[in-house]
């Protein structure tokens, strides 16, 4: 049977598929890696999504394949959901390249862009200090703004799409003005200026192609050092321009950025030592992991009825249940 007679294509949301059903729809092509197993045989393995979702495909040499597998092609799959080192897996056994535009079945952020960044804008020109707001409108120039609200916050584990740097920044900045709201004494605008600048690198650490990829300087230096160049780099020239920045400032400023991952083993060549330094740690870790909890939640992909299956990334199970008490 041929493929384009085969249809309509019954399924479209990735994260309504359970283990052993089989499914009939249209996906995107986000990674592509081929190998050999032991006995030779050649596998392709695709990583596939839409808005809803990621997850892998084995393509075996014996699966019909039409037209080129490459990142960014849209495909018709027939393949068999079952799970592989507790991880939920597809099997193809049919594909077809499809002439279809990728963008809508890439993720996005869960608000409109357009309203994302009404907020930023907002948010920026509130900072009071005059020294920190000529920081954060130089650092935030038309082309850096441009790029920071397409860039990912991540490659896989957390707002890993398109204006996901954007809206974990405005997470993380309004977890911050909540935390000053109970500690007063807190410097609000120095806070959140940490919180708007904690993740700059990563405008240039990641490029937004279908899926994020890291470029060659994200691998090489990493999204803390390449920020802190970035944030040096306008300092020096407003001090090349006569404009004196207090060197404490300064200090706290580029302390916050190389702090704020909290701890030498994930990444940060210092620790907080300052409290606001110690409150952007703790927010941008709170946003980061409470996504991972929320799309744990949603994918649901466990074999038991109340857990997800063994996460051997964050060496957890995660419990899927939400508690809606009965209101009469």
């Amino acid at each position: 049977m041929q493929m384009e007679k085969k249809g309509p294509y019954l399924v479209k949301e990735l994260k309504s598929l359970a283990s052993g059903t089989q499914l009939w729809g249209k996906y995107l092509i986000l990674e592509k890696t081929g190998r050999k197993t032991k006995d030779g045989r050649e596998i392709i393995e695709l990583k596939i999504g839409d808005q809803t979702a990621e997850i892998s495909v084995i393509v075996w040499d014996n699966c019909q394949v039409s037209g080129k597998l490459e990142n960014g092609a849209v495909i018709g799959l027939l393949g068999d959901m079952g799970m592989y080192n507790n991880r939920l897996q597809i099997t193809a056994k049919r594909i077809k390249v499809l002439d279809e535009d990728p963008q809508s079945y890439l993720r996005n952020p869960g608000i409109s862009i357009e309203k994302l960044i009404q907020e930023f804008d907002r948010i920026l020109v509130s900072i009071q200090n005059p020294f920190i707001n000529e920081v954060l409108q130089r650092v935030f120039s038309p082309t850096m703004k441009e790029n920071f609200f397409k860039a990912p916050a991540a490659k896989k584990i957390h707002h890993n799409y398109s204006g996901g740097l954007l809206e974990h920044t405005l997470a993380v900045v309004a977890l911050c003005q909540q935390a000053a709201a109970i500690y007063d004494d807190l410097n609000l605008d120095l806070l959140i200026s940490g919180a708007l600048l904690h993740d700059i690198g990563k405008v240039v650490e990641f490029e937004i192609k279908v899926s994020p990829q890291y470029t060659t300087e994200g691998r090489l230096l990493g999204h803390i050092i390449l920020g802190s160049e970035i944030l040096s780099s306008t300092i020096t020239q407003m001090k090349n321009e006569g404009i004196v920045v207090p060197a404490e400032l300064e200090w706290m400023l580029k302390h916050m950025l190389v702090s704020h991952h909290g701890a030498l083993e994930f990444g940060s060549p210092v620790v907080p030592l300052f409290p606001e330094a110690f409150v952007l740690n703790m927010m941008d870790n709170l946003d980061a992991k409470m996504f991972v909890f929320r799309t744990k939640i949603e994918e649901n992909d466990g074999e038991a009825e109340l857990f997800s299956n063994y996460d051997n990334f964050f060496g957890q199970h995660f419990f899927t249940y939400r508690f809606k008490e009965a209101i009469d």
